[in-house]
């Protein structure tokens, strides 16, 4: 433990010396302009979304277009065999 503690001052001394000490990383302060333009990309994503969501429930609703798979009716015949097609026994 010594010899780390010894090599860490070593390091600090060397870096002082050479001007390379660590720098401060900057934040990202809640007021800065960065933070307000994500959020309002973020926001007007959501609201896209959200109309685009609303236009696919109302044509779905109104029949427009049906949902997938709807026009595929279960057969007795396909009923009767799902064992086999799933590898049941």
């Amino acid at each position: 433990m010594t010899k780390i503690n010894e090599l860490e001052k070593l390091k600090e001394e060397i870096l002082s010396e050479v001007g390379a000490t660590k720098k401060e990383a900057k934040t990202l302060h809640w007021n800065s302009l960065a933070v307000y333009i994500v959020l309002i990309v973020l926001a007007f994503l959501t609201v896209a979304q959200t109309v685009q969501s609303a236009v696919i429930l109302n044509k779905i609703n109104n029949g427009v277009i049906a949902p997938s798979g709807s026009n595929i009716t279960p057969s007795s015949n396909n009923l009767q065999n799902l064992p086999d097609m799933v590898g049941g026994c």
